[in-house]
């Protein structure tokens, strides 16, 4: 078996180490905009605005072209931070005609609302590049900048607006977040609440426009989507609490802006790239591992229920036969349960004393049969319920093969049908044994 080598362990180390020492402000400012771009993702994964975000992501271009042709008119360059201000301005101007645009076309085109964002947000980007043509001569608009970012060229003005909007979308979110909540889960609700819904909308989205143009030279407008996106798809394969949701996704953003940053450098790649690559890892472990609903877990939970169904037919085929069965026996009148999943059923029955060996063959004990006759009433009772004229008589059986194992709304369905004696087949449905009696008395 390979080991690793410890020298290149070393190395990665040291390199790491250097980037955090020559690195530590477009790291912090990496970070803190992973962690807005991720606060502000769980709203806009909750709300469905994944398109929306994209959208956004790519019109503001206009708006920061005609802000750099305007500071650079009055000022001559986009230095020092009017500059960067000024690109705020130009981008939250984009960012909010954007949105008004988007809402105006929903309500009066005869177009859906995917379509009408597809439509302004190509007209949009369009217009930023036809402005970008139109710059004279000598004057250079870095557009793979604005579009891939350039984390290793940020400057402290770029901190310091970076510094700024994180605290900002973060008092945001923590004055608007009841607003935010109730318009995220059920906008109709938030209406009859009272929340401002349309003023709400659009100073999301102006915090939305002016997160993304902070992200420009960390991630540029393509990757800052993902970094909108993915953190926050994370969170929400992880919990169901929208606070939860909230720091972690913020933490997965901070976490893959300065780990893809610092592996970036160890590695010469790309920077953004590296950082939404990671985040997709994470995003990958939680798809797997999630407790709740990782692929992981959702496997253990089809396999628990198969092997319980699996159980139950053994217990009721053996109770409707009334006679000792061998495995092959079983397993015909079983097919459809798995060999493994029968052989478990079998052991755990064994196990749970409802099961006994006798000469090769399997019977049940006196509470194996018991359970067993109220899997065969279930199963008869739900045969009688699906005869009622909703299902071929062809077919009852096969639904009452699916339904008979919600055996506790057997007795509900025995008093609905009238206590029938008999299903549609003529067989005797089993009365209730004298223990269950015992156990719910109101019957």
């Amino acid at each position: 078996m390979n080991s690793v080598d410890p020298a290149v362990v070393f190395s990665f180390g040291e390199r790491a180490m250097e980037a955090f020492q020559f690195y530590r402000m477009q790291i912090a400012a990496s970070t803190m905009i992973g962690a807005a771009l991720g606060m502000l993702g769980a709203f806009v994964v909750l709300r469905r605005m994944a398109l929306i975000g994209d959208a956004l992501s790519h019109a503001i271009l206009p708006g920061v072209v005609l802000a750099f042709m305007l500071m650079d008119f009055i000022f001559g360059h986009m230095e020092g931070l009017w500059g960067v201000w000024g690109l705020f301005a130009g981008a939250l101007l984009a960012g909010l005609v954007t949105a008004l645009s988007i809402g105006w076309l929903s309500r009066h085109a005869r177009a859906k609302d995917d379509s009408v964002i597809g439509i302004v947000f190509t007209a949009m980007f369009g217009l930023g590049v036809v402005l970008i043509s139109l710059q004279p001569k000598g004057t250079h608009f870095d557009l793979t900048c604005f579009l891939f970012g350039l984390p290793l060229a940020i400057k402290l003005q770029d901190f310091v607006s970076i510094a700024i909007i994180t605290p900002a979308v973060i008092a945001f979110i923590a004055v608007a977040y009841r607003g935010l909540k109730i318009l995220s889960f059920d906008p109709q609700m938030a209406l009859a609440s009272g929340v401002r819904v349309n003023l709400l909308h659009y100073a999301f989205m102006g915090f939305l426009a002016a997160t993304v143009v902070s992200a420009l030279r960390t991630v540029g407008v393509i990757m800052s989507v993902a970094m909108l996106i993915t953190p926050a798809a994370t969170a929400y394969q992880l919990t169901n609490r929208l606070s939860t949701m909230l720091w972690l996704s913020g933490l997965f953003g901070a976490l893959s802006a300065a780990v893809g940053f610092v592996v970036a450098f160890v590695l010469n790649i790309p920077t953004g790239p590296a950082m939404v690559l990671f985040a997709t890892a994470l995003f990958g472990i939680a798809l797997v591992l999630s407790p709740k609903y990782g692929l992981v877990h959702r496997a253990l939970r089809r396999r628990t229920l198969r092997r319980h169904i699996a159980e139950e037919d053994v217990l009721k085929v053996l109770a409707r036969e009334e006679r000792a069965l061998n495995r092959d026996e079983l397993r015909g009148f079983i097919p459809q349960a798995q060999p493994k999943d029968l052989s478990f059923a079998v052991s755990n029955l064994f196990a749970r004393k409802l099961l006994r060996r006798d000469s090769g063959t399997y019977a049940l004990t006196k509470e194996g049969l018991a359970r067993g006759m109220m899997l065969v009433r279930s199963h008869r009772l739900w045969e009688t319920y699906l005869a009622d004229g909703s299902v071929p008589l062809d077919g009852i059986h096969d639904g009452a093969e699916r339904l008979e194992h919600a055996h506790n709304l057997a007795e509900q369905l025995y008093q609905e049908l009238g206590k029938p004696r008999v299903d549609p087949h003529g067989e005797d449905i089993p009365r209730r044994t004298p223990r269950e009696n015992a156990g719910d008395g109101q019957h």
